[in-house]
């Protein structure tokens, strides 16, 4: 289904691809094969898309976003509820998520990004735009500022803010991040600019360099597990 102009779906679930580059509303639950819209899209209801999803131009929705494929946004997003996401999640541009987001294969953030509640992957957490976190980050490994602009710019302090816990499989590197609360890892990297108000764990090595601020000593120990730490 292609939308060129201005259109409303409402409730429906259709055998096709919607592809929008006008103005589209959606208005109950929609289904659908595909999503790709360039232009603005809004909606009060929640959006299951079998397949991938694309937006370019300016994205709102009041419900939740489910997709099967992976999401890509380059523009504008905002989701009130949770976004759920089986392939991999990438945002350039502006989002902002009201009730967590999961992305099985991996999530990039390169833009401005704002997620209340927590964010999980089974796989990588690469952050390199402004972001805050308002809740508990899970992943196999967890990056922030490994490849951001921020590193060599006087006067920004702590781009990437994190109201919660950061527990990484692997491997955890944190730069100019602000952390309200423990982080845990296999092999941690605290970097420069980097405050941690809770607990540093690590099991095989640990990396911090001298422009940080630690409330406790980083701590070893043999296993780690989301809810149990074991000494």
């Amino acid at each position: 289904m292609k939308i060129s102009g201005s259109g409303t779906l409402s409730k429906m679930n259709l055998n096709d691809t919607i592809s929008s580059s006008g103005s589209v509303r959606i208005t109950g639950e929609v289904e659908c094969l595909g999503f790709r819209s360039s232009g603005s899209a809004k909606g009060d209801g929640n959006l299951i898309v079998h397949g991938d999803f694309k937006s370019s131009g300016s994205f709102n929705l009041r419900g939740a976003l489910n997709t099967d494929g992976s999401a890509r946004s380059s523009g504008s997003a905002t989701i009130e509820k949770e976004l759920f996401v089986k392939g991999k999640l990438e945002s350039s541009g502006s989002l902002r998520v009201g009730n967590g987001v999961e992305a099985l294969e991996g999530i990039r953030f390169s833009g401005s990004s704002r997620v209340d509640g927590g964010i999980i992957s089974e796989k990588v957490i690469e952050i390199d735009g402004s972001t805050t976190i308002r809740g508990d980050i899970k992943a196999n490994d967890v990056l922030f500022g490994t490849n951001a602009p921020f590193s060599g710019k006087r006067g920004v302090k702590h781009p990437y803010k994190v109201f919660g816990k950061i527990f990484a499989e692997n491997e955890l590197e944190l730069i100019n991040t602000f952390v309200d609360g423990d982080v845990r890892g296999r092999e941690v990297k605290i970097g420069r600019k980097t405050e941690v108000t809770g607990k540093v764990y690590y099991i095989d090595s640990i990396e911090v360099d001298p422009k940080t601020t630690l409330a406790h000593q980083p701590i070893q120990i043999s296993e780690i597990t989301e809810d149990k730490i074991t000494k």
